[in-house]
């Protein structure tokens, strides 16, 4: 070997150990954080009062196997909110004891973002592009997790509905069909939002997942016309599409609706509480989906940041978006902790500061009724939107530095994608 070898050798040798011990001491983080989170969705399940939420899916599962409706205005502030054929998927939950249902299903979300977490790292790196960060998916966590807090607090169905798009996803880039249909037909029952992802297939001409996915949803179908017959579902259809209409208007300006057609509506109805016409919401809806869709033709992602914008905006573009539904940015929030640039670590911060300050708790009833009527969260996410899109845009990809401070991009493809 010759000195400049050894010399090239000795140098390496430090790097090399210094990288190991960030890499453990970053792994040992996550696994601290999914502890806490694990803990925490044991104790929510044993409250009574806590996984009000899922309870809902409970009530609807029984009412299913009764054969009564599913939906009742007794229900008050709490009714069931999803399509008829969503209640037979939560019959075995019913058949638990309600603490112990919701603590299986609050473990369940974390078991969820584990296999999220290792189904969403990037392809080994080329030229021009920055190697993976093992602390982005703790920080990406850390950032998110009053979100997750509220996502346990009331066992909603996020996290389990976006590890099932992002299998639905990976399996048609694999060239997979019927798995990854049946995987996007049970995401959209759980919540009729996730349609966004047809987008990816869309754009990735997957046309044999989008007929598994309708053939599934027809499949999915035949439990509740077995149990209701054919006119008793039409019934229980209007009766959903009737508390739709009851309960969303009211829901928009709350100050929990954090979503960008609420931050349109609130240009015209500034720190109202009123409730705005249909007509009004449905134009606030269209005028959302067509920004991101302009948005998204402009800056022709890859898919890696096409997969990971469609989550993002299934919350995003909802009037129904709250702060738990923002779970469903974790892959975009984890592409932007991962790429150490500048500019989208400080977006994050902002990510994670808004979600701990912007509540009941850290700015006191009155502050945050005020503050939260500014749609703060709305706001934030739109940036996370807009700062992606020009970065993909500029470079392919989002912006990235490697670890010797050089401006480079992630990698455009999830382990297992296509890359054209």
């Amino acid at each position: 070997m010759t000195t400049s070898s050894q010399s090239a050798s000795a140098l390496s040798e430090p790097s090399s150990q210094t990288t190991y011990t960030t890499t453990r001491w970053a792994r040992w983080l996550w696994w601290l954080v999914l502890a806490v989170l694990l803990v925490a969705a044991v104790a929510v399940g044993q409250h009574p009062r806590r996984g009000v939420d899922f309870r809902v899916y409970l009530t609807a599962a029984e009412r299913f196997i009764e054969g009564t409706d599913l939906y009742r205005v007794s229900d008050g502030t709490m009714p069931f909110k999803y399509a008829p054929i969503t209640a037979p998927l939560f019959i075995p939950f019913s058949l638990l004891p309600s603490r112990m249902a919701v603590a299986l299903w609050n473990v369940g979300s974390i078991l969820a973002l584990i296999a999220v977490a290792r189904l969403t790292r990037r392809a080994p790196h080329g030229a021009g592009e920055a190697p993976p960060w093992s602390w982005g998916p703790p920080l990406a966590t850390i950032a998110l997790l009053p979100a997750f807090t509220f996502e346990l607090f009331y066992g909603q169905v996020d996290v389990v509905m976006l590890l099932l798009v992002v299998v639905s996803a990976l399996g048609a880039e694999r060239g997979q069909v019927w798995r990854p249909g049946a995987a996007f037909a049970v995401a959209f029952l759980l919540k009729p939002p996730a349609a966004l992802i047809g987008l990816f297939f869309l754009w990735r001409r997957h046309w044999k997942v989008i007929g598994a996915t309708a053939v599934f949803g027809a499949l999915l179908c035949l439990p509740t016309l077995a149990r209701y017959g054919w006119d008793g579902t039409l019934a229980q259809f209007q009766l959903w599409s009737e508390t739709l209409a009851r309960t969303t208007p009211p829901w928009v300006l709350s100050t929990n609706a954090q979503g960008l057609p609420t931050l349109f509506i609130s240009l015209f109805y500034p720190g109202s509480l009123e409730t705005p016409p249909g007509a009004t919401i449905t134009l606030a809806q269209l005028v959302a989906l067509t920004v991101f869709l302009v948005g998204v033709a402009w800056a022709r992602p890859g898919p890696a940041d096409l997969l990971a914008l469609c989550c993002l905006g299934v919350t995003l573009l909802s009037p129904l978006a709250w702060r738990a539904n923002y779970v469903l940015a974790w892959p975009l929030v984890r592409a932007a902790t991962e790429g150490r640039a500048r500019g989208n670590l400080t977006l994050v911060a902002v990510i994670a500061f808004i979600g701990t300050v912007f509540s009941d708790k850290g700015l006191g009833f009155d502050w945050s009724h005020h503050v939260m009527l500014m749609r703060p969260f709305a706001l934030i996410y739109t940036a996370l939107l807009i700062a992606t899109l020009w970065q993909v845009r500029k470079q392919g990809s989002l912006s990235a530095m490697t670890p010797g401070d050089t401006l480079a991009r992630l990698p455009r493809t999830l382990r297992g994608m296509r890359a054209s």
